[in-house]
């Protein structure tokens, strides 16, 4: 990343936390830190971050939780200083962090406008002179009067970031503030970051949401398990996390579903206790349950339209003509998503004695957000309406799809075009 002049400049910054045991470790590792060093840990949050930010462009901060971007931006803003390296910042820096950060509960909005103005630099009259600006962009009305005690986290965000804005700075911070905010406001807090880009004001801030981060940044960087790991375009740095992301869950939900898997044969071995083993024994039944992606990969996390392949292996010791194999999605609450079994596909299914098989069902996840579960069942049709089966695993396991951005709600996604003409 070249450019004229850099107005933030990190270089080689480490972050460590010391960790102590007991509090009261705390208080003897203060007075006599040599002798009771070995009961002081060290959690290292940033580890030997270089990054250079240019007058003028937007910049964002990705990553997972506990990645280290907060310690990030309060460390450039001030707020923290680091325990290796240095931080240079050319500028008057206006920094929204953690709510309520720099406001005096007990002071009036009014109050805490000019005790933040002053702390930015500015004189009373210039304050005076934006007053009516920050009051108006705010949209709070007479509780500029009242303590911000009393307001909620809408009102306060909305205070707070007006007077982070209309400060004139030259480089604007924000951690994830604006996500306090409701929906009409947050548009309006986007719009005129905009407007602030436009002038050449620096922005920096950590959001969650990658639609605003492709929207509004000009350059990203990536950080997980406190190390600088990419930078570079949003849009490439964008995928780069939902790699991170996903490959997270994943392990998450493989581990939910094998506990799951566990489970069963625990309380299977706990019946055989109680029962003859051969009145539990299937003579058809289902011997795993796997998820596939389009890369042949084991995988329980999906983007909406995804395709994926659910593979059952089915093990039989008998011999069976006309059998139904079939597949059940719900959501989270019970609400069926979608069903199917070899009947609707008019596919004839035998199995041989001492045999084993292998049915998939491929299909695209268009889905909307959520956790999903998923029944399977072989089954036979004994007379016009009776159905006896061989084995079924109700919600046996879960998968997860992402939306990214959310394009509507419900179930599924239709992929809908909106046109608009007159």
């Amino acid at each position: 990343m070249s450019f004229n002049k850099i107005v933030i400049e990190v270089e080689s910054v480490t972050k460590e936390y010391k960790m102590f045991k007991k509090p009261i470790d705390r208080l003897f590792y203060g007075l006599l830190p040599h002798k009771f060093k070995h009961k002081v840990g060290t959690f290292r949050a940033l580890n030997n971050i270089n990054i250079n930010i240019a007058k003028g462009t937007t910049v964002g901060i990705v990553g997972r939780n506990g990645s280290g971007k907060s310690t990030l931006l309060q460390m450039i803003a001030g707020t923290l200083n680091p325990s290796q390296g240095k931080i240079k910042v050319n500028g008057r820096v206006s920094a929204l962090l953690e709510l309520g950060a720099g406001f005096n509960p007990e002071f009036t909005g009014r109050e805490n406008v000019y005790l933040n103005g002053a702390i930015l630099g500015l004189s009373k009259n210039e304050i005076d002179k934006k007053f009516n600006d920050i009051l108006e962009f705010s949209e709070i009305g007479e509780f500029i009067d009242r303590p911000v005690k009393t307001y909620s986290s809408g009102m306060f965000v909305r205070l707070a970031f007006s007077v982070a804005a209309f400060v004139d700075p030259d480089i604007m911070i924000i951690d994830e503030a604006l996500s306090v905010g409701d929906e009409k406001f947050q548009r309006k807090c986007y719009n005129y970051l905009e407007s602030l880009k436009e002038k050449g004001c620096t922005i920096l801030f950590v959001s969650h949401s990658m639609r605003v981060v492709e929207q509004l940044c000009d350059y990203a960087y990536l950080l997980d398990k406190s190390n600088l790991v990419a930078e570079g375009e949003p849009k490439e740095i964008i995928d780069q996390y939902h790699m991170l992301l996903y490959s997270q869950e994943n392990a998450h939900y493989q581990t939910l579903n094998r506990i799951k898997v566990n489970d069963e044969k625990v309380e299977l071995e706990k019946n055989t206790l109680e029962t003859d083993f051969n009145d539990l024994e299937k003579d058809v039944y289902i011997k795993s349950v796997t998820m596939l992606n389009n890369k042949n990969d084991e995988s329980y996390v999906y983007e909406t339209g995804d395709y994926s392949k659910i593979i059952l292996t089915i093990k039989s010791s008998i011999n069976v003509e006309n059998a139904l194999v079939g597949l059940r999605i719900k959501t989270t609450t019970g609400v069926e998503v979608y069903g199917t079994s070899t009947f609707y596909h008019n596919l004839n299914v035998e199995f041989k004695e001492s045999n084993e098989y292998l049915i998939s069902f491929e299909q695209n996840l268009n889905l909307v957000q959520g956790t999903y579960h998923v029944s399977v069942a072989i089954a036979k049709e004994e007379g016009k309406n009776d159905m006896v089966y061989f084995d079924k695993l109700s919600d046996f396991m879960l998968f997860k799809v992402e939306e990214i951005p959310i394009s509507g709600t419900g179930i599924a996604n239709l992929s809908s075009t909106i046109k608009i003409s007159n």
